[in-house]
């Protein structure tokens, strides 16, 4: 199958991998199928939409930013995603990228989660833990005329 993209150009896909969510992404109700592309790092890929080449998403592994990050899911999550347990499952996170480069961001709060076998995904709303909406991806800057250091993290 053949889908032309606004950022990837014409792709060739195999439908045996497209990605179906059995729940839309918040704000994107009309979309549910889409497929994994490699991105710029080992940390990041693209979530395209089949059925608009308009719509692409920047998934982060949160793994890589926060080491202690923890997904707990339902059961009932496990068996929409048709997984017996966490293992079988890939955890993404969505990263929003505006022209200020020091207010990229990534929510921890809402999670991407992939089961690549069954090619079925789902975002969830974590209960536990107290993620943020919005973890600020920037590290700190030296300014060198002043010496101060400056945190992207700390703006709201």
């Amino acid at each position: 199958m053949q889908l032309e993209t606004t950022r990837f150009g014409t792709l060739d896909i195999d439908p045996e991998t497209i990605i179906t969510f059995t729940q839309p992404i918040l704000g994107f109700q009309e979309y549910r199928r889409f497929v994994l592309l490699p991105g710029p790092s080992d940390s990041l890929s693209w979530l395209q939409a089949t059925d608009t080449g308009e719509l692409a998403f920047i998934l982060l592994n949160p793994y890589t930013v926060q080491p202690e990050y923890r997904v707990e899911l339902r059961r009932g999550d496990l068996t929409e995603l048709g997984a017996a347990n966490m293992e079988e499952l890939e955890v993404y996170t969505l990263v929003v990228v505006p022209p200020d480069r020091q207010k990229i961001r990534t929510n921890l709060k809402a999670p991407i989660i992939i089961n690549p076998n069954q090619r079925l995904a789902k975002q969830v709303i974590l209960e536990k833990g107290d993620y943020p909406v919005q973890f600020f991806l920037a590290q700190p800057q030296s300014d060198a005329s002043s010496g101060e250091v400056s945190n992207a993290r700390s703006h709201p």
